[in-house]
């Protein structure tokens, strides 16, 4: 059965779900369960999406939990490990949702309206290395001229949750009175925008995201028959989105994705590690490895991924990408984005993962594990 709408106190609220819903639709700004949403109320009630639900179903389901906005910002002001529960406004535990782990950032920033994506384009910006002169966790070249009619702040990466709220904090005291930003590029994660309204909020999110389009490298041709006879052979399936292929199909792509994770969301569906199928020495094209491949594919070897057990996707080089048949919907959304952002690199500089060490203890964190069983 769908889930009751969502219940309103008031057209403020109704409208942060609607503008909700219509970024939660688009792949281009939010994947699966991924970005966050928020309102501030004039009685000091923060209304802050659910952790591990899906801003599409914003109009369909109960979305929002209340907690009371300045009791987060003193609590992360007072270093509580946990500034959320004792904030948490008495009505909350009816909506049976746990607030987003990003509640404190949303507390933190000034504006009525906040609007948390995790635009393809901003993080196709926030993964490239730092500009010249502007030190290891600086801006890459170009992001200041094309951010140029917004106020704006660089914020270098940190963990999501309260870590991220801290540099956040640091880049906000930083500003002058009233000159605080309306934008943050998070560097390796995503991009944050904030307004008196939602309807302003929308609106400086759309100039921004146009600011920030980079150019598109083009799909690699895919022999999709190979794939599917492949996935027919060896116990595993398509994706579910084609242009996820080109992961595996542009050797660019690929030696780049191999290299390491470049932003959180990614961990918390696909792993940390990509498997790759190896290329027979006597190989000359993808197509030659066919045979050797759907052998190991069927066999014992694929069983065993980076985490333990199957992993959720495997790379055939030149070829395509195959994935689990259980893959999740979720899990498929984030393929798909990982297409879109590494298509949108640029040749050079190669881009910055984050920290090995860091990527897996994401995989294993249990807030994100939390998101993932959510999500699926």
């Amino acid at each position: 059965m769908p889930h009751a709408p969502t219940a309103a106190p008031d057209p403020a609220l109704a409208t942060l779900a609607q503008l909700s819903a219509r970024l939660g639709a688009d792949p281009a700004l939010i994947q699966a369960a991924g970005g966050n949403t928020s309102l501030k109320q004039p009685d000091g009630t923060l209304w802050v999406k659910g952790s591990g639900l899906w801003l599409r179903d914003a109009r369909t389901r109960p979305m929002f939990v209340p907690v009371d906005g300045a009791a987060v910002r003193a609590g992360v002001r007072a270093g509580l490990a946990d500034p959320v529960g004792p904030a948490l406004r008495p009505d909350a535990a009816a909506t049976g949702l746990r607030a987003s782990i990003e509640t404190t950032l949303h507390a933190l920033m000034p504006h009525a309206v906040v609007l948390h994506v995790h635009a393809v384009d901003a993080i196709a910006w926030g993964v490239l290395p730092p500009a010249p002169g502007e030190g290891l966790q600086g801006p890459p070249l170009g992001l200041a001229a094309a951010l140029a009619a917004f106020r704006w702040t660089w914020v270098p990466y940190a963990r999501p949750g309260l870590d991220l709220t801290r540099a956040v904090a640091a880049r906000l005291d930083a500003a002058l009175p009233g000159q605080g930003p309306d934008v943050l590029l998070l560097a390796n994660h995503g991009l944050v925008v904030g307004g008196d309204t939602a309807e302003m909020a929308a609106g400086r999110l759309t100039g921004v995201v146009s600011a920030l389009r980079r150019p598109l490298r083009p799909l690699p041709a895919v022999d999709t028959s190979a794939l599917a006879a492949l996935a027919q052979a060896s116990d595993w399936a398509l994706p579910t989105h084609a242009r996820a292929h080109a992961i595996a199909a542009d050797a660019a792509h690929l030696r780049r994705a191999q290299a390491g994770v470049l932003y959180p969301d990614h961990v918390v569906f696909l792993g940390d590690q990509l498997a790759t199928a190896p290329c027979p020495p006597h190989a000359t094209t993808a197509l030659a490895a066919l045979p050797a491949w759907a052998h190991w594919l069927a066999g014992p070897a694929h069983q065993a991924g980076p985490q333990g057990g199957r992993p959720p996707v495997v790379a055939l080089p030149g070829l395509g990408v195959l994935v689990r048949p259980d893959l999740g919907e979720a899990a498929q959304e984030m393929l798909a984005c990982w297409s879109d952002v590494l298509r949108r690199l640029p040749d050079t500089p190669e881009p910055r993962c984050l920290p090995p060490a860091e990527a897996h203890a994401l995989a294993n964190w249990e807030a994100e594990k939390f998101r993932q069983q959510q999500g699926r």
